[in-house]
Parts: C-alpha cells; structure tokens; sequence
C-alpha cells in the first residue's frame, strides 16, 4: 500500500473508555496507520483522548463516525473481526500472523479491521457480517487485552509485513454495501415464502445465512448473478 488511504481502515465498535480510543491513535500512528472509523452515536474527541493519543490528535480529529456497524463498513471489500471468544459461527479463524498476511494480499482493496466493546466484545451479529475472524494467540489462563492493545499487536503485525508486493490478478470484490442489499431482497423473499417456519429462529437463521455468503468472499459479477436469481425466482412464485 503506497498511500495513507489505501491502508487498512481501523474500525472500534461503540469503545467504552475515551482513555482507550486516544490510545488506540497513539497506536495507530506509530505503525503509520491514519484511517479509524468509531461506531459511537454522536461521537467527538474528548480532552481525555487527545491526552491518552500522545500528540496523535490528528488521528481523532479525522475520525469518521458511524452510528451502526453496516454504514461502517458498506463500503468496504473485505472486513475482519477480531475476537477471542468461542462462538457457534461458521466464519474462518486464522491467528493474527496468517491474518495479517491475507491483509497484506488484499492491499488493492479496501479492508476494514473491526474491534469490539472493552467489556463485552462484538456480538454475533458484527461478527456474521465479517469474512473472516482474526484471533491473537494469548495465555490459555489469562486471556485479558485492552483494546488499544489489541489494535497495537495488529497493526504491528502489518507494518512489519511491510505491504510487500504480491502478483495476483485484481479481481471486483463485492462491497458489503451490496451484500447488505442482496441480504435484504433475500429475507425478504425467503419470509414471503414462509421459509422460516419458526419464528423465533429468524434471526439466528439469517445471521447463519450471512455467515455463509461473507465466507465466499463473492465478486461484484457473483453478487448481480445472486440478486438475478433470486428476483426471477421471486416472479416465478407469483406466476404460479
């Protein structure tokens, strides 16, 4: 990655502590990362964090703000959750050596880096949306991180790779922002279809359902071939 837009975006999920997002900066700016985007309704650098970034200022003050996780990242070709705790998803795990160098082969598109809560981490749901899981290798007993730890080890990890040139063909990756809307068509039919005959199911269903797609990491052709089905299908029904 040759300029500072290019890099991977940093994106922290509703963080708690104003202490931890100045030092997430710090962070950042040391191993030349600019691009942070905080999912905090209302959101502004404080006192505090300007404090705890250590002149970073420049990091917070071009901080995009979010009010929801897929205005965050609809934009984005590939993003990745990090996460130590066990779930029942489908999506991939790599630790965060080999997660850094899928990263480093991604460097044409545009890869967002997703971190949790302090305190509770990313829900499911965030996690459902991601491509893949990037795990950090911790003490079995003790598995205990800040947030700006978190991201410190990450974007050490990548600065070190230092972007080397890799040769592959570029292909176009789906943005989420058009997963989102072949995701919406889809339940949309999938319920007029009564497809979820438990009710209360739905949700965890879907959740599944997204896991699957963002695993197949789909190009922008897969993705208008997907909404091409699934709309015919949609007018096959009602003929019939």
């Amino acid at each position: 990655m040759n300029s500072k837009k290019n890099f991977p975006v940093i994106i922290l999920f509703e963080p708690q502590l104003e202490e931890n997002i100045g030092a997430v900066a710090r962070a950042m700016l040391n191993f030349n990362f600019h691009n942070i985007r905080i999912i905090k309704k209302g959101w502004k650098p404080t006192k505090v964090s300007f404090k705890n970034s250590a002149k970073a200022d420049e990091i917070l003050k071009k901080a995009e703000v979010f009010k929801n996780l897929e205005d965050a990242i609809n934009d984005l070709n590939y993003v990745f959750a990090t996460s130590n705790r066990k779930r029942d998803l489908n999506t991939d795990i790599v630790d965060l050596k080999k997660g850094a160098k899928i990263i480093n082969n991604y460097k044409n598109y545009k890869v967002g880096i997703l971190f949790g809560p302090e305190r509770s981490g990313l829900t499911n749901h965030a996690v459902s949306l991601c491509n893949k899981i990037i795990e950090i290798p911790l003490n079995k007993s003790f598995k205990s991180l800040n947030l700006a730890q978190s991201v410190l080890l990450v974007v050490y990890e990548l600065f070190n790779l230092k972007f080397r040139k890799t040769s592959f063909t570029k292909v176009k990756k789906a943005k989420k922002e058009e997963l989102f809307i072949f995701f919406s068509i889809l339940e949309k039919n999938l319920q007029k279809n009564s497809f979820f005959k438990v009710k209360e199911k739905k949700e965890i269903m879907m959740r599944n359902i997204k896991t699957i797609f963002n695993k197949a990491e789909l190009t922008e052709k897969e993705i208008k071939i997907l909404l091409g089905i699934t709309k015919n299908l949609a007018k096959e029904k009602k003929k019939s």
